[in-house]
């Protein structure tokens, strides 16, 4: 909704006056509603997009890029509540319930329906002339009684990683003679490529980075529970996590030609001491562990925080606390989270 008020433009100039560059916003969020008038015929149908707050979409974008930003437009894919309950045929399926939907706002990664709705929305978009598509929710659910969800592929013959990168191949397809660029979101577990994460995302980096522009992993400390890396509250040391996975999935990334842009926490949950050195810590990491820049999350847009730190930042003031680094505080830290 920020992005369909003048609110949007009072932010991006905010960004701009601490060195900001980039922008995102979503074109598509995770209740499924479109931001942006469409005619794509399902979504026409199901009505998603009568509460579209950007009336004038390719008028927003060039407002932005005016400002010299980077757009970004932000595409939640396979978690949709608004299409899930009025399409109840799209979800995956309960074995337990002879068939029943499964799952609460989650539609089926594997429906060709699903995912040709998501490409007409790809293609729609990037005649709106946005920089960059970023894909969110580009895998499977990874919570919820997961052994009684039953998809719309031969699991004994196919991998959920095999369905999610044909789908990202087909994605880079729609934009191939576009000078759009492409960008997913990733689990921030899915740095360490474990394999229990593997099968129950479908996030298999070697296979998804060649039809990337752009990884965005998302790093962010709260979400990750102790023990992890050898720290009992991994949320306290944002440095050294964000460090540690980006330092696994740089090498890859570079070796692809990928850039790699990773999400950072500008929220309080789960933080024992949030402020603006929180959030500066873990720029200081992207910086150190060579990344190609970095992006602030907060899900309700409150970057109060967020504008603080990267003036912070931008004014060659902020340091790394060294109450959050474990190993100056004696603790034994490891690196592979085979320990969480």
């Amino acid at each position: 909704w920020v992005a369909g008020s003048s609110r949007i433009l009072a932010l991006a100039d905010s960004l701009i006056a601490v060195g900001g560059n980039t922008i995102v916003f979503d074109i598509k969020d995770r209740q499924g509603d479109l931001s942006y008038p469409s005619r794509i015929p399902l979504a026409l149908a199901t009505q998603v997009d009568s509460l579209a707050p950007i009336r004038r979409p390719r008028a927003l974008v060039r407002q932005l890029r005016q400002r010299r930003l980077h757009v970004v437009a932000r595409l939640t894919c396979f978690y949709d509540e608004r299409l899930a309950a009025v399409r109840p045929e799209l979800r995956p399926r309960s074995l337990a319930g002879d068939g029943a939907p499964w799952g609460e706002g989650w539609l089926d990664p594997s429906l060709p329906q699903v995912q040709d709705y998501l490409l007409e929305i790809v293609s729609e978009v990037a005649r709106l002339g946005v920089d960059e598509i970023q894909l969110d929710y580009v895998r499977f659910p990874t919570e919820g009684d997961l052994a009684d969800a039953q998809f719309d592929f031969d699991m004994w013959h196919r991998a959920k990683h095999d369905v999610i990168t044909e789908f990202v191949a087909r994605t880079r397809g729609r934009l191939i003679d576009t000078n759009v660029l492409l960008a997913a979101d990733l689990f921030g577990v899915a740095a360490w490529g474990r394999e229990a994460d593997l099968r129950r995302l479908g996030q298999k980096l070697p296979d998804l980075l060649p039809l990337l522009d752009v990884a965005s992993p998302m790093l962010y400390p709260s979400h990750f529970y102790g023990p992890f890396l050898g720290v009992e509250r991994p949320a306290d040391y944002p440095y050294y996590l964000v460090s540690a996975g980006l330092r696994r999935l740089q090498p890859l990334a570079e070796a692809h030609g990928v850039d790699v842009r990773p999400w950072l926490q500008a929220f309080p949950y789960r933080i024992t001491d949030f402020d603006a050195g929180y959030v500066t810590e873990q720029i200081h990491a992207t910086r150190d562990a060579g990344a190609n820049g970095w992006m602030l999350w907060h899900p309700a847009n409150r970057f109060d925080v967020a504008l603080e730190a990267m003036q912070r930042m931008h004014g060659g003031t902020a340091g790394v606390s060294p109450r959050r680094q474990p190993e100056l505080l004696g603790i034994q830290a490891a690196d592979d989270g085979s320990d969480m």
